[in-house]
């Protein structure tokens, strides 16, 4: 595969006011081969939407300073419709689903599990590879024959 058609990293925005906690899930996201950016507010946010490549997911805390989860998620998914969102929040109960438009943001409650984030990251996130061969080929089940 030549570089230009390499697959290009899947970029997650990490949106928190709580910089140290982000960082951390910033750095556990690289390991396991993502590319994260961070926003440490709402604002910084959508203004990250604004500009090229706009990122494949947004992982957001519920309540951020200058426009909430909600509003970044419909910015978001003005630049990129059907964009995953995921949010984190300690107040599972001020989550109102519809108001990040489809599909529904997936809720996770503080604190939060790692694996449990990350095997979501990877089950949402656009592959990359649509266009392309599998590198693995399907192997179907051969057809097994009944006795007589």
């Amino acid at each position: 595969m030549s570089p230009d058609r390499a697959p290009r990293t899947q970029v997650v925005l990490l949106v928190d006011d709580d910089l140290r906690t982000t960082r951390r899930l910033a750095a556990m996201l690289r390991e396991d081969g993502l590319s994260v950016e961070i926003a440490r507010d709402g604002a910084a946010a959508i203004a990250r939407f604004t500009q090229q490549p706009v990122p494949d997911a947004l992982v957001t805390e519920l309540t951020t300073a200058h426009a909430d989860a909600a509003a970044v998620s419909r910015f978001a998914r003005a630049q990129r419709p059907g964009l995953p969102v995921l949010v984190v929040t300690g107040y599972p109960n001020l989550l109102q689903a519809a108001a990040f438009g489809d599909p529904p943001p997936l809720l996770f409650t503080k604190p939060v599990e790692y694996s449990k984030l990350r095997d979501a990251l990877f089950q949402v996130l656009p592959t990359g590879r649509s266009s392309e061969r599998p590198l693995i080929p399907e192997i179907k089940p051969a057809a097994v024959p009944r006795p007589g």
